[in-house]
Protein backbone atom coordinates (compact mmCIF):
# COMPACT_ATOMS: atom_id res chain seq x y z
CA UNK A 1 0.00 0.00 0.00
CA UNK A 2 2.73 2.69 0.92
CA UNK A 3 4.22 1.65 -2.40
CA UNK A 4 1.31 2.48 -4.78
CA UNK A 5 0.73 5.94 -5.87
CA UNK A 6 -2.58 6.41 -6.00
CA UNK A 7 -2.57 5.74 -2.12
CA UNK A 8 -2.54 8.96 0.20
CA UNK A 9 -0.31 6.83 2.45
CA UNK A 10 2.83 7.35 0.73
CA UNK A 11 5.98 8.44 3.29
CA UNK A 12 7.91 10.17 0.59
CA UNK A 13 5.26 13.10 0.12
CA UNK A 14 4.70 13.75 3.60
CA UNK A 15 6.60 16.84 5.08
CA UNK A 16 9.25 15.23 7.35
CA UNK A 17 12.10 17.48 9.08
CA UNK A 18 15.85 15.84 8.34
CA UNK A 19 16.37 15.54 11.90
CA UNK A 20 13.16 12.96 12.47
CA UNK A 21 13.57 9.53 11.97
CA UNK A 22 11.13 7.69 10.28
CA UNK A 23 11.12 3.57 10.15
CA UNK A 24 10.37 1.99 6.53
CA UNK A 25 7.58 0.18 8.04
CA UNK A 26 5.49 3.47 8.64
CA UNK A 27 2.99 4.62 6.44
CA UNK A 28 2.23 8.66 6.32
CA UNK A 29 -0.77 10.06 4.19
CA UNK A 30 1.02 12.44 1.92
CA UNK A 31 -0.17 15.58 4.08
CA UNK A 32 1.51 14.50 7.47
CA UNK A 33 3.76 16.63 8.97
CA UNK A 34 6.87 15.62 11.08
CA UNK A 35 8.57 17.77 13.26
CA UNK A 36 12.57 18.45 14.20
CA UNK A 37 13.78 14.66 16.17
CA UNK A 38 10.47 12.56 15.96
CA UNK A 39 11.19 9.08 15.95
CA UNK A 40 8.51 6.72 14.22
CA UNK A 41 9.24 3.28 15.10
CA UNK A 42 7.49 0.17 13.70
CA UNK A 43 4.23 -0.13 11.78
CA UNK A 44 2.90 2.88 12.55
CA UNK A 45 0.01 4.46 10.32
CA UNK A 46 -0.77 7.82 10.72
CA UNK A 47 -3.98 9.72 8.13
CA UNK A 48 -4.43 12.43 6.49
CA UNK A 49 -4.15 15.66 8.38
CA UNK A 50 -1.70 14.59 11.11
CA UNK A 51 0.81 16.87 12.65
CA UNK A 52 3.73 15.76 15.08
CA UNK A 53 5.76 19.02 16.26
CA UNK A 54 8.51 18.23 17.65
CA UNK A 55 10.11 15.26 19.94
CA UNK A 56 7.30 13.03 19.41
CA UNK A 57 7.64 9.25 19.90
CA UNK A 58 5.32 6.83 18.11
CA UNK A 59 5.80 3.05 18.46
CA UNK A 60 3.81 0.25 16.25
CA UNK A 61 1.49 -1.22 15.66
CA UNK A 62 -0.29 1.90 16.00
CA UNK A 63 -3.29 2.96 13.60
CA UNK A 64 -3.97 6.84 13.67
CA UNK A 65 -7.09 8.26 11.82
CA UNK A 66 -7.49 12.11 10.78
CA UNK A 67 -6.10 15.20 12.07
CA UNK A 68 -4.59 14.58 15.15
CA UNK A 69 -1.64 17.14 16.66
CA UNK A 70 0.62 15.74 18.89
CA UNK A 71 2.84 18.23 20.84
CA UNK A 72 6.13 17.76 22.25
CA UNK A 73 7.34 14.66 24.05
CA UNK A 74 3.84 12.62 23.70
CA UNK A 75 4.67 8.93 23.97
CA UNK A 76 2.93 6.42 22.21
CA UNK A 77 2.84 2.37 22.06
CA UNK A 78 5.35 1.93 24.40
CA UNK A 79 4.71 -1.37 26.67
CA UNK A 80 2.26 -1.12 29.73
CA UNK A 81 3.76 -1.24 32.61
CA UNK A 82 2.66 -4.60 33.88
CA UNK A 83 5.45 -6.99 35.46
CA UNK A 84 3.77 -9.91 33.70
CA UNK A 85 3.62 -8.66 30.63
CA UNK A 86 6.56 -10.03 27.76
CA UNK A 87 7.84 -6.04 27.28
CA UNK A 88 9.15 -6.70 23.32
CA UNK A 89 5.64 -8.29 22.24
CA UNK A 90 4.12 -5.78 20.26
CA UNK A 91 0.74 -7.47 20.66
CA UNK A 92 -2.18 -5.77 19.50
CA UNK A 93 -0.48 -1.87 19.62
CA UNK A 94 -3.11 1.05 19.99
CA UNK A 95 -6.00 2.75 17.66
CA UNK A 96 -6.81 6.41 17.87
CA UNK A 97 -9.70 7.66 16.04
CA UNK A 98 -9.54 11.23 14.82
CA UNK A 99 -9.57 15.00 15.58
CA UNK A 100 -7.91 14.16 18.64
CA UNK A 101 -4.98 16.65 20.38
CA UNK A 102 -2.08 15.47 22.58
CA UNK A 103 -0.49 17.75 24.61
CA UNK A 104 3.02 18.17 26.17
CA UNK A 105 4.03 14.82 28.23
CA UNK A 106 1.06 12.37 27.31
CA UNK A 107 1.62 8.79 27.62
CA UNK A 108 -0.64 6.13 25.91
CA UNK A 109 0.70 2.49 26.12
CA UNK A 110 -0.42 -0.32 23.98
CA UNK A 111 -2.48 -2.91 24.60
CA UNK A 112 -1.50 -6.70 26.36
CA UNK A 113 -4.52 -8.23 25.13
CA UNK A 114 -6.10 -9.46 21.14
CA UNK A 115 -7.79 -5.73 21.23
CA UNK A 116 -5.80 -2.44 20.77
CA UNK A 117 -5.65 0.56 23.27
CA UNK A 118 -8.05 2.48 21.75
CA UNK A 119 -8.91 5.87 21.64
CA UNK A 120 -12.12 7.45 19.74
CA UNK A 121 -12.12 11.05 18.11
CA UNK A 122 -12.17 14.81 19.10
CA UNK A 123 -10.57 14.20 22.41
CA UNK A 124 -8.37 16.54 24.41
CA UNK A 125 -5.01 15.33 26.88
CA UNK A 126 -3.70 17.92 28.57
CA UNK A 127 -0.31 17.81 29.81
CA UNK A 128 1.31 14.61 31.51
CA UNK A 129 -2.13 12.73 30.99
CA UNK A 130 -1.27 8.93 31.02
CA UNK A 131 -3.56 5.97 29.49
CA UNK A 132 -2.53 2.83 30.82
CA UNK A 133 -2.19 -0.31 28.47
CA UNK A 134 -5.55 -1.71 27.00
CA UNK A 135 -7.90 0.98 28.23
CA UNK A 136 -10.73 2.37 26.04
CA UNK A 137 -11.94 5.89 25.68
CA UNK A 138 -14.25 7.12 23.49
CA UNK A 139 -15.17 10.51 21.73
CA UNK A 140 -15.25 13.66 23.07
CA UNK A 141 -13.69 13.21 26.22
CA UNK A 142 -11.46 15.64 28.22
CA UNK A 143 -8.30 14.45 30.54
CA UNK A 144 -6.66 17.49 32.25
CA UNK A 145 -2.99 18.03 33.05
CA UNK A 146 -1.40 14.90 34.97
CA UNK A 147 -4.67 12.41 34.92
CA UNK A 148 -3.77 8.90 35.31
CA UNK A 149 -5.92 6.36 33.88
CA UNK A 150 -4.71 2.31 34.83
CA UNK A 151 -4.94 -0.45 32.72
CA UNK A 152 -8.00 -1.78 31.79
CA UNK A 153 -10.07 0.95 32.53
CA UNK A 154 -12.92 2.02 30.25
CA UNK A 155 -14.02 5.28 29.42
CA UNK A 156 -16.96 6.54 27.93
CA UNK A 157 -18.05 9.55 25.50
CA UNK A 158 -18.25 13.29 27.23
CA UNK A 159 -15.96 12.40 30.22
CA UNK A 160 -14.66 15.33 32.03
CA UNK A 161 -11.19 14.12 34.43
CA UNK A 162 -10.26 16.87 35.93
CA UNK A 163 -6.51 17.57 37.14
CA UNK A 164 -4.41 15.05 38.62
CA UNK A 165 -7.19 12.56 38.66
CA UNK A 166 -6.70 8.66 39.27
CA UNK A 167 -8.29 5.90 37.86
CA UNK A 168 -8.06 2.79 39.46
CA UNK A 169 -7.00 -0.27 36.54
CA UNK A 170 -10.49 -2.17 35.49
CA UNK A 171 -12.36 0.61 36.66
CA UNK A 172 -15.65 2.43 34.25
CA UNK A 173 -16.34 5.71 33.89
CA UNK A 174 -20.51 6.18 32.00
CA UNK A 175 -20.68 8.85 29.55
CA UNK A 176 -21.40 12.56 30.49
CA UNK A 177 -19.51 11.89 34.17
CA UNK A 178 -17.30 14.48 35.25
CA UNK A 179 -14.50 14.15 38.06
CA UNK A 180 -13.18 16.50 40.15
CA UNK A 181 -9.25 17.11 40.13
CA UNK A 182 -7.13 15.61 42.72
CA UNK A 183 -9.83 12.60 43.03
CA UNK A 184 -9.28 9.07 43.18
CA UNK A 185 -11.50 6.32 41.62
CA UNK A 186 -11.52 2.67 42.97
CA UNK A 187 -15.35 1.25 41.57
CA UNK A 188 -17.17 2.51 38.71
CA UNK A 189 -19.04 5.46 38.06
CA UNK A 190 -22.39 5.34 36.29
CA UNK A 191 -23.31 7.88 33.67
CA UNK A 192 -24.38 11.17 34.14
CA UNK A 193 -22.88 11.54 37.68
CA UNK A 194 -20.45 13.87 39.33
CA UNK A 195 -17.65 13.29 41.76
CA UNK A 196 -15.83 15.96 43.82
CA UNK A 197 -14.13 14.11 46.50
CA UNK A 198 -11.96 10.28 46.23
CA UNK A 199 -13.84 7.83 45.90
CA UNK A 200 -17.67 9.47 46.33
CA UNK A 201 -20.60 10.10 43.65
CA UNK A 202 -22.28 13.41 44.58
CA UNK A 203 -24.15 14.04 42.34
CA UNK A 204 -25.81 14.28 38.41
CA UNK A 205 -24.30 16.12 36.04
CA UNK A 206 -27.21 18.71 35.60
CA UNK A 207 -25.11 21.10 33.52
CA UNK A 208 -23.70 18.54 31.49
CA UNK A 209 -27.05 16.98 30.77
CA UNK A 210 -28.31 20.68 29.68
CA UNK A 211 -25.17 21.57 27.95
CA UNK A 212 -25.74 18.01 26.09
CA UNK A 213 -29.22 18.61 24.95
CA UNK A 214 -30.55 16.29 27.20
CA UNK A 215 -32.65 18.42 29.60
CA UNK A 216 -35.98 16.46 28.87
CA UNK A 217 -34.60 13.64 30.57
CA UNK A 218 -32.89 15.56 33.83
CA UNK A 219 -36.00 14.64 35.81
CA UNK A 220 -36.41 10.82 35.47
CA UNK A 221 -33.00 10.54 35.69
CA UNK A 222 -33.16 12.99 38.83
CA UNK A 223 -35.86 9.86 39.78
CA UNK A 224 -33.40 6.93 39.41
CA UNK A 225 -30.66 8.63 41.02
CA UNK A 226 -32.72 9.05 44.30
CA UNK A 227 -33.67 5.09 43.99
CA UNK A 228 -30.17 4.52 43.65
CA UNK A 229 -28.61 6.20 46.39
CA UNK A 230 -31.49 7.48 48.89
CA UNK A 231 -33.68 4.67 49.06
CA UNK A 232 -30.69 2.24 50.70
CA UNK A 233 -32.04 -0.61 48.59
CA UNK A 234 -29.52 -3.32 47.27
CA UNK A 235 -28.18 -2.05 43.86
CA UNK A 236 -29.98 -5.20 42.11
CA UNK A 237 -32.92 -4.18 43.79
CA UNK A 238 -32.84 -0.30 43.21
CA UNK A 239 -32.39 -1.47 39.17
CA UNK A 240 -35.49 -3.66 39.09
CA UNK A 241 -36.85 -1.08 40.58
CA UNK A 242 -35.33 2.03 38.11
CA UNK A 243 -36.40 -0.55 35.23
CA UNK A 244 -39.85 -0.59 36.80
CA UNK A 245 -40.62 2.77 37.45
CA UNK A 246 -38.46 4.62 34.97
CA UNK A 247 -38.43 2.12 32.27
CA UNK A 248 -39.65 5.04 29.28
CA UNK A 249 -36.01 7.03 29.30
CA UNK A 250 -33.55 5.40 27.76
CA UNK A 251 -31.07 7.27 29.80
CA UNK A 252 -32.69 5.44 32.74
CA UNK A 253 -32.21 2.48 31.13
CA UNK A 254 -28.56 3.07 30.13
CA UNK A 255 -27.79 3.70 33.69
CA UNK A 256 -29.73 0.78 34.94
CA UNK A 257 -27.90 -1.44 32.38
CA UNK A 258 -24.20 0.01 33.29
CA UNK A 259 -24.97 -0.91 37.10
CA UNK A 260 -26.07 -4.48 36.30
CA UNK A 261 -22.67 -5.06 34.14
CA UNK A 262 -20.68 -3.41 37.13
CA UNK A 263 -18.30 -5.74 38.25
CA UNK A 264 -15.92 -3.97 40.83
CA UNK A 265 -19.19 -1.88 42.45
CA UNK A 266 -20.37 1.44 42.26
CA UNK A 267 -18.70 4.43 43.60
CA UNK A 268 -20.77 5.27 46.71
CA UNK A 269 -22.34 8.08 47.42
CA UNK A 270 -21.94 11.13 49.35
CA UNK A 271 -24.50 13.95 49.52
CA UNK A 272 -23.42 17.27 48.31
CA UNK A 273 -26.64 19.50 48.82
CA UNK A 274 -28.89 16.78 50.23
CA UNK A 275 -31.34 16.55 47.00
CA UNK A 276 -28.59 14.74 45.18
CA UNK A 277 -28.05 17.12 42.55
CA UNK A 278 -26.18 20.01 41.83
CA UNK A 279 -28.55 22.25 40.68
Amino acid sequence: MAGSPQSVYHSRMAEIHPTAIVDAQAELANDVVVGPWCLIEGPVKLGPGCRLLHRVTLKGPLRIGESNLFYPNVCLGFSGQDLKYDHDKPGAGIAIGSGNIFREGVTVHRATLDRPTRVGDRNYFMVDSHLGHDVQVGSDCMLVNGVMVGGHCEIADRVILGGNATVHQHVRIGRLTMISGLSGLTQDVPPFMTSYRTRTIESLNIIGLRRAGLRDHIAPLKKAFGILFHTKLAMPNAVERIRTECGDDPLCMELADFVTASKRGITRYHAWRGDGTNE
